[in-house]
This record gives structure tokens, sequence and C-alpha cells, in this order.
């Protein structure tokens, strides 16, 4: 008689007691993922709701929805409208994962060697999943962030400069390159600087990297050593805060509002901080410019202090209403102390993982063999591709193609939200980007995150990208990467969602 492998309905579990310093939604996520990884919870098996599990355990119910969303941001759990959460049918790399099983867990595998215990190794068990691991779940529909549309990329025309580039006559291009970058790219990005973004400056003060956030990794192991302080944006963007946190330093939480960092905030709380991370041109997330004002506040702090600003130009160029925002570091004084941050990857597609820190002089040196020391060189064969793309004129004519498309995108967002959102979510003016920060006229911000989860419909909730942690309900919507159907469409399966 065959075993019957129906899944065991709505499980609770023992899950023993936390461990002391780790905070109760640490201990249930983790408690919850250790049980899936070891097969106490099969495929299938369907989880109490989140009022039930915080009656059982005795936990807030916030608590227990935060850790709900975590695993359901991994793809541990499934959640489906008349079905609850249940554990994935698929586990997400389940051999790295196992990996990330504390202590506790591999005590009751039995494991003959004790799990590391770093202080690296414990910032990142407290990262969190939605940004450090962000693959987009199957299947999810609008509104998700950050994301752009890559079925608009002229592929064919990607493929052939690709294939130019893997002639035999130019096979070494399959070689190791100049840790600094292709020489033909990094003229190219000068190039695209001073017009785009008002920044002359020479291509021998350019370094190629991988992503943004190997530029900052660098910044906070060259500039900040130790547990020098590091201010950050209040709210900002988690990925900066996320690497600080790893990294050791002390990081100060510096209030943003309408008109950017408040740097007299920051001068208030550390004067002597090393390193200043700001989104000048388009501050992530509210969306905001840095006021003048305030950008010659921050460079004299700066310049008085000896310290580096840290300036990401993440998608300054999809501005909608007006030409973008010239960069901070094109400002009189600037390239003494700003390093400017930019990336491909938002502007092409995720994938090529190229993106560029423009450096201060006195920077170029150790920059180069920290980069090249650490990963050697980016992608040699992309930036060959990339170095054409842009010389030819390609890149230039796709950029604004794009920002065409998603301020047609942006309209039809806000449209979609004054017939369908009123009295649901504001939705403020778009001005530029591929995303925007939207105000919810309800009082419990993750429920209603869970409920568009259930619905298949993406958003971040707001309060992930502050510390203060004072603002109103909110949640982080995309449009860039979705035509005008499929936002209309979502709009209205989203009221029904949010009022189930």
């Amino acid at each position: 008689m065959a075993a019957d492998k129906t899944p065991p309905e709505v499980v609770f579990l023992p899950l023993g007691t936390p461990e002391e310093g780790v905070s109760l939604q640490s201990w249930l996520y983790e408690s919850l993922r250790a049980a899936i990884l070891l097969g106490r919870l099969p495929a299938g098996s369907k989880l109490p709701s989140t009022r039930a599990m915080a009656e059982y355990y005795k936990l807030a119910r916030g608590t227990v929805q935060a850790a709900y969303q975590q695993l359901l941001s991994e793809g541990y759990l499934q959640a489906r409208t008349g079905s609850g959460t249940r554990v994935s049918d698929v586990l997400p790399d389940p051999t790295l994962n196992a990996g990330y099983v504390r202590r506790k867990v591999v005590a009751e595998v039995k494991e003959s060697r004790s799990a590391p215990d770093t202080p690296w190794l414990n910032r990142l068990a407290e990262i969190d999943p939605i940004f450090s691991r962000r693959t987009l779940p199957s299947g999810l529909r609008p509104f998700f962030p950050h994301r752009g549309d890559i079925k608009a990329f002229p592929i064919d025309l990607w493929r052939k400069l690709h294939t130019q580039q893997l002639r035999s006559s130019r096979l070494s291009m399959l070689l190791d390159s100049d840790p600094a970058g292709l020489p033909a790219l990094r003229e190219a990005v000068a190039g695209y600087l001073a017009i785009a973004r008002g920044v002359q400056v020479s291509a021998s003060r350019i370094l190629l990297l991988s992503t943004v956030q190997q530029g900052l990794d660098l910044c906070l192991r060259l500039l900040a050593p130790g547990e020098s302080q590091v201010w950050m944006e209040d709210p900002g963007y988690p990925g900066a805060r996320q690497l600080m946190e790893v990294s050791g330093v002390r990081r100060v939480d510096v209030p943003v509002d309408q008109a950017g960092l408040r740097v007299d905030e920051g001068v208030r709380l550390a004067r002597d901080a090393r390193l200043a991370y700001v989104t000048p041109s388009r501050q992530a997330p509210l969306g905001g410019e840095l006021s003048p004002a305030r950008r010659l506040a921050l460079l004299q702090w700066a310049q008085e202090q000896g310290s580096h600003i840290f300036e990401d130009d993440y998608d300054s160029e999809y501005r909608f209403i007006a030409k973008p925002i010239p960069a901070l570091r094109s400002m009189p004084g600037a390239e003494h102390s700003v390093i400017m941050a930019g990336t491909f990857s938002k502007l092409l597609f995720p994938a090529i993982r190229l993106a560029y820190l423009v450096l201060p002089e006195h920077l170029v040196e150790p920059f180069t063999r920290a980069s090249a020391l650490l990963s050697r060189h980016a992608n040699g064969l992309a930036q060959a591709v990339l170095a054409d793309f842009i010389h030819e004129g390609h890149f230039d004519r796709h950029v604004r193609r794009m920002r065409k498309i998603y301020a047609s995108r942006a309209d039809a967002f806000a449209e979609a939200a004054h017939r369908h959102w009123r009295g649901l979510i504001d939705v403020p003016e778009i001005r530029a980007g591929m995303d925007i920060a939207c105000r919810l006229h309800v009082e419990d911000e993750q429920l209603a995150f869970e409920r568009l989860q259930a619905a298949s419909i993406g958003s971040i909730p707001l309060s992930r990208y502050w510390v203060a942690n004072t603002q109103a309900p909110g949640l982080m919507m995309g449009f860039a990467a979705y035509d005008e159907a499929a936002i209309e469409d979502s709009a209205k399966a989203l009221v029904q969602a949010l009022r189930a």
C-alpha cells in the first residue's frame, strides 16, 4: 500500500526558546527555516495564520508577520488566496541556504564541526532578504519596484556587437583586462558624464567595477577604518545600510526631508564622520532632490573635515519633467571630496553587472589596487561590447527611448491610481525614476503588504527603508517594467486585495 503523501495541515512545532540576544523575529524566522530545511515542515505543509501563530507562541502579531514575510520573500513559503500560507514545493538554493542554518540547527543534524561564529556571519543573519536576495519571484505582477523593462532592450543589436568582439582577431578580449577597466569604456564613460551629468573628468579618474555596492564596499574599507562614523540617509537605500552594518562602521542615520539630507543634523550627530552616503539627484526612496543650499553645506562639511562623500547617482537619467539635475560631483571643488558612483544595470539590464566610480585623484591608485586584489577586474568582454554600444550612439538613443516609455508608464500609473485607489493609496507627482513612494490610508502596513503578496501584486513596505520609523504607512511601488495594460489590470486587482 502506497504511503500517504498528503502534506499535513496547519502545523505547530515545538520551537524551543530564543537564544540570549536574538530578537523574537529572528528566532521565529530561523526556527521555521530550519524546520523546512530539515524536513520537519515538508513541502505543502500549511502554516497557521499569523494571528493563530502569534497566540500559540505568545508573540506580537507583527513579529509573526515579519518572519512570514521574510520566508515568503526568500521563497521558502507560498501564499495563495484561499489556500493559506504553505511550504514551497521547491526550496530556493537549498545548498546555499544550508550554510545559513545557525549553530542550534547544526547541532540538531549532529554535524561534527561547529558553525563559525564571526561578526560578519552574525550581522549577515539579520539582513533583510528582500534587498540582499532580490530575485523577482515567478508570477509576480506589478508593482514590484527597482525594475526596468528588459523587453525593450535592443537585444539583437547587442548580440551583433557581442559577436563582433568574439572574432578570431579579437580573442584577446577573453584574457584578463586592466584592473581599472577597459580604456575604451573609461573614455566612453567620461564622454557620457560630460554631456549627461555635467561632470568634466579624465578617463584616468574612472574605475570600472561590477556594482555600485562594490564601490561602496571599497569606500568603507579604505576611507572608514575600524569603527569610523559614516552618515547614512534615513530613510535610505537598504542595500547601502546593510553593507555598513556588516562592515563594522558606526552608522549614523541622518534624517531626510523634502530638501534631502539634513546636513545640519549630520554635523550635530557626527561632525567627525569619515564618509557620507547620499543620493542627491533622486533621493532613495522618497524621490526628492538635495537642495542647492544643502549641496553647498555638504561639500563645505567634507572639505573642512577632510571627509568624503559617496554620491550614488543610480537612475538620474530618467527624469520626466526637465533635464536631469547636474551631479553633485559637477560642483566647483567637489572633485577633491566626492566619489561619484553610477551603474549600467538600471540603464540597460541587471545582468550586465557593470558600474563605475569617479574618484578624486589621490584615491585612484589605492582604489585600483584594492579592486584588483578583491575582484581582479569587471567582465572584460561585456566592457568591450558596452564601449562599442556607447561610441556608436546606441546607448544615448536607448536611454532617450526608455525615458519616453517610462514617462508614459508613470502617467498611466498615476491615472490608474487616481481612478481606482482614492481613499486607499496616495500617489505623489512622479517626476523621475522607475518607482515611487506611495502613502497608504491604512494603519497596518504589513497586513496590506501581505494581502498584496497573496494576490501576487508586488511592492515593498516603506518601513524597510527607515530606521527612525516615523513615517506614515506606505509602499514602494514600481511602474517602469510594466506596460499600460498590466498597470491598469493590477490597479484593479490591488483594490480587491486591500479590501478583502
